[in-house]
């Protein structure tokens, strides 16, 4: 993969890796190039192979059927990437497929071969593939005669004749090419207008089998910054990257290009392009591996540096990287020994071939070099190969399915044709998102995805003489927003065709990336309604002028936090992803005369309630979060201000994961990617106060900088309170009377959340319960689910009331008695009050308005609405990405359309807002929320 600044050579680069001369005219790359099937390497003569060769990409899949079998004993993984289960089979048992030809409405040209018995053994699943070790082994490079020993047994199936050989020499020629070890008296042989057979003789005749051949895949990434927010999408802890710095300048020299980049404000330099992308390979890019991945830095435009002059600027410029990574953990990525200086118009350049050796080098030494891999994949590899071939790019999960049914000697199960896909999609052969709304198409060509980004998503010099994507691009740039006309209008046309058929899901993609954000819009009644346009945070270009920051008594009215990168710098599209999804949950603030959408670059104001803003300013290393109230911060409660810091900690976290998942090893487990600080009141020069030190302060915080004078127990607001085991006089654990009851699911459930499931035991114990009674209780892995059913079973059997739990937490040790009191918490909101606001069935504007001020306490919130356990495992188990307001929006719409439904009941605002009180939260911040709806 080919990275760094605009205009430095990596197109002329990458043409020549792939055989190609440079263009005549410099031509900048629009979003990312990809050459796939134009470069190889020969792994035995360290022989590189660019341009057309004798040989195709299928044709490489075909040899690996080729290949003997030996069978291994230990564990293998085929890819940290997926949940590989013991039983994925990597041993050779297919290699090619019928194609489902009426969806495809042409006929494939593959073949494939099936075993009369589809009985396996275990031992045959896991296999390391070898080179063949004698002619005697080797299949014949003759086709395979089968005229004498098989016989026609079925008619037409489609274009499809059935065979069945019988001939022993041609079953074993067979089963040596499909690694199947199971003795058979016959096979079944599918034939349709091409055999395959014969191609297997033709890549057989090639020797290809023999040869030690395997493709490589180049990605020219554009270097403008309007493509930053979405390469990020196609990086891999796979690859080999290169950074591409234009050696005719030095390292601090300012750059030719005036674009944005995080680090710097002012002119930019190659010294800056080469620490950002270093930055981000190495922050999204995790393997299990330290070191990895490898990061090349080559220097291009020899040409034009004075020929004495070329060694002296090469020491400089290399001795500068070497210093300003060393004893860093950046300085195991970087290949720089060779300190490689180029004329890339020059194929001629010894050291461009230098280029080809140390990417070869360095191949085989990535860690996933040498994974076995399962050739049971390789029918469907080839399939997806004559789908491309023939410009069909995407397909349905439901069409994938029904080529894989087809097999007929070992189609994949569901679990492993997930795995099939998560492969292919780390290696970036195709694109999969195992999402919600995604996972039912997949992208064959990533090309597709690539171009639909760049229709839209470009840099101006893109657009010229388009007249209506220079509109959109101008709009983009000033608001923020494309109009789903406009996106329309484009797709139809004929360049651009091929978006259109498959729109709502490249669109949805797209959402999904947060590159475009659907605003809330909703009807009189309050209900959801769709938006005519999308947010794109990535393109606007408009400054902060609205001096929102500089109004009146601002450090009087304000509360700051920052989460800061543990990083050296935040990149980009995690800056407009963060913006993005604020988008999604909160309205943009208006002003003016014409009420502009306060919208900037890495900046914009939300709308919390209609006395409280949120100020969002996407910094080079942190992201400042102000809570600006129309009159005083002492106003601010907080409930709310701690609800929006879980919120938007969650976000971040979300968004840092989503990169690292689909650009690394899933067996990396990452630390926390920010550190959040507490922020003066003054939005210049904001002084910083880590919250670790507060327990040092007493009342006020006087900030450096500024003198500015913080009350602490304002800047608290951010933190969740605690809560304590005391309690006033009169409470429940001094009344007989409750203490005689019998507690109800409600208050189990709310007991069983606050101990482990070790303190549940002893506590069931103390209670009569048995140990075999508890250990028989079942366990489906959800720890609170478990407590609840090891409580209810004490409570059923023998009529457990609170005193013997009060007696039982006592007598175990678990606590202060005071904790039966949280049983029974929260403020009831009476039904004499406010009838006209807290009778009123909540519609989708209330919902979407409350969610993000639920915080992280959804299990919680979930139960206060009378929901059980299994519930809750229903909602979280399709929460995929940790995204508290998604979840927590799931639960209210599962309470108000389904529960309250299934059980008769009125969902009303009363009820949601008894539940914020139940979890801890003061019911203000629901009226404040939803003041100007009622």
């Amino acid at each position: 993969m080919l990275a760094g600044e605009q205009g430095t050579g990596k197109t002329t680069l990458a043409r020549y890796l792939v055989g190609k001369r440079p263009t005549r005219f410099r031509i900048s790359t629009d979003g990312i190039e990809l050459y796939n099937g134009l470069s190889y390497m020969d792994r035995e003569s360290k022989d590189w192979l660019g341009g057309l060769q004798d040989f195709s990409l299928e044709e490489i899949l075909i040899s690996r059927s080729l290949l003997k079998e030996e069978k291994i004993t230990k564990q293998n993984k085929l890819d940290d990437t997926t949940q590989t289960s013991q039983d994925i089979p990597v041993g050779a048992q297919i290699i090619s497929l019928p194609e489902s030809s009426r969806n495809l409405r042409r006929e494939s040209k593959d073949t494939f071969i099936s075993d009369t018995a589809r009985e396996w053994s275990e031992h045959d699943d896991f296999r390391h593939t070898s080179y063949l070790s004698n002619d005697g082994d080797r299949i014949n490079d003759k086709p395979i005669d089968d005229s004498d020993g098989s016989e026609e047994k079925s008619s037409l199936s489609g274009e499809m004749h059935v065979h069945t050989v019988t001939k022993p020499g041609v079953i074993g020629r067979l089963k040596n090419m499909f690694g199947v070890s199971k003795q058979v008296k016959e096979v079944k042989v599918s034939i349709s207008q091409e055999k395959f057979l014969k191609m297997s003789s033709k890549v057989g005749a090639k020797q290809l089998h023999n040869k030690k051949i395997a493709p490589i895949i180049i990605w020219d990434f554009g270097g403008q910054d309007v493509f930053y927010s979405t390469h990020q999408t196609f990086l891999t802890y796979r690859a080999i990257y290169m950074v591409v710095l234009d050696g005719s300048r030095k390292l601090d020299d300012p750059c030719p290009y005036e674009k944005y980049l995080p680090g710097k404000g002012q002119h930019k330099t190659a010294r800056d392009y080469l620490l950002f992308w270093i930055n981000t390979i190495v922050t999204y890019c995790k393997g299990s591996n330290q070191g990895f991945p490898k990061i090349m830095v080559v220097l291009t435009h020899k040409d034009q540096v004075k020929a004495h002059d070329v060694e002296k600027r090469r020491h400089e410029i290399f001795a500068e990287i070497k210093k300003m990574f060393q004893q860093t953990p950046l300085e195991h990525h970087l290949v720089i020994e060779d300190h490689i200086f180029v004329n890339a118009k020059d194929e001629n350049d010894r050291e461009m071939g230098k280029i080809k050796k140390i990417i070869m080098s360095e191949s085989e030494r990535q860690p996933t070099w040498g994974e076995l891999l399962p050739k049971c994949f390789i029918p469907l590899e080839l399939e997806f190969a004559s789908l491309i071939r023939r410009n069909i790019p995407l397909i349905t999960l439901e069409h994938l399915q029904k080529i894989n049914t087809l097999q007929p000697i070992r189609p994949l199960s569901k679990d492993e044709l997930k795995v099939f896909l998560k492969f292919q999609h780390s290696i970036g052969k195709l694109l999969y998102f195992d999402e919600p709304k995604l996972d039912d198409r997949i992208i064959l060509s990533p090309t597709l995805l690539i171009d639909a980004f760049k229709s839209i998503v470009t840099d101006k010099q893109f657009c010229k003489g388009d007249r209506k994507r220079e509109d959109i691009w101008d709009a983009m740039g000033t608001k923020g927003v494309v109009s789903k006309y406009a996106i329309d209008d484009v797709w139809k046309r004929k360049k651009y065709a091929k978006f259109n058929k498959d729109k709502d899901y490249l669109l949805t993609v797209m959402t999904h990336l947060d590159i475009l954000v659907e605003p809330k819009r909703y009807d009189t009644r309050r209900m959801r309604i769709p938006a005519d346009f999308y947010y794109v945070a990535s393109m606007v270009r408009g400054s902060d002028d609205s001096r929102y920051l500089h109004s009146a008594d601002i450090t009087q009215r304000n509360i700051a936090i920052a989460f800061q990168s543990t990083s050296l710098m935040i990149p980009p599209a995690l800056s407009f992803r963060f913006i993005s999804y604020c988008l999604s949950v909160w309205a943009v603030k208006t002003y003016g005369g014409t009420n502009n959408d306060m919208l900037f670059h890495r900046s914009g104001v939300f709308t919390i309630d209609p006395s409280l803003d949120m100020y969002i300013l996407c910094e080079d290393d942190k992201i400042s979060v102000r809570l600006v109230h129309a009159r005083t911060n002492a106003l601010i409660m907080r409930d709310l201000a701690s609800s929006i810091n879980e919120c938007l900690t969650s976000a971040l976290e979300k968004i840092s994961q989503l990169y690292i998942r689909t650009s690394s090893d899933q067996s990396h487990t990452s630390d926390a990617s920010f550190v959040t600080n507490a922020c003066c009141n003054s939005p210049d020069t904001t002084c910083i106060l880590p919250f670790k030190n507060l327990t040092y302060l007493d009342k006020i915080w006087k900030c450096p900088s500024h003198g500015i004078e913080h009350n602490i127990h304002l800047i608290k607001s951010w933190i969740p309170g605690k809560e304590e085991d005391r309690c006033d006089p009169g409470c429940p654990v001094t009344n007989d009377e409750f203490l005689k009851e019998l507690p109800s699911d409600l208050h189990l459930r709310r007991l069983s959340l606050m101990y482990s499931s070790n303190d549940v035991r002893d506590l069931a114990i103390h209670l009569g319960l048995s140990a075999t009674d508890v250990n028989m209780t079942v366990d489906t892995g959800d720890q609170a689910l478990w407590n609840f059913e090891v409580f209810r079973r004490c409570r059923d059997s023998h009529a457990v009331t609170f005193k013997e739990i009060k007696r039982a937490i006592a007598a175990a040790g678990k606590g202060n008695i005071h904790t039966l009191c949280k049983l029974v918490k929260g403020d009831f909101i009476g039904y004499d009050r406010e009838p006209e606001k807290w009778d009123v069935v909540p519609t989708e504007e209330h919902i979407d308005r409350l969610v993000p001020l639920v915080g992280n306490k959804s299990l919680q919130f979930l139960i206060e609405l009378g929901m059980d356990f299994h519930t809750w495992e229903r909602i979280s188990h399709k929460q995929i990405e940790r995204d508290l307001v998604r979840l927590n929006k799931d639960i209210l719409e599962e309470w108000s359309s389904k529960f309250c439904r299934m059980h008769s009941l009125k969902p009303t605002l009363r009820t949601i807002a008894q539940s914020f009180s139940n979890i801890g939260k003061n019911v203000k911040i629901v009226e404040n929320a939803l003041l100007d709806l009622f």
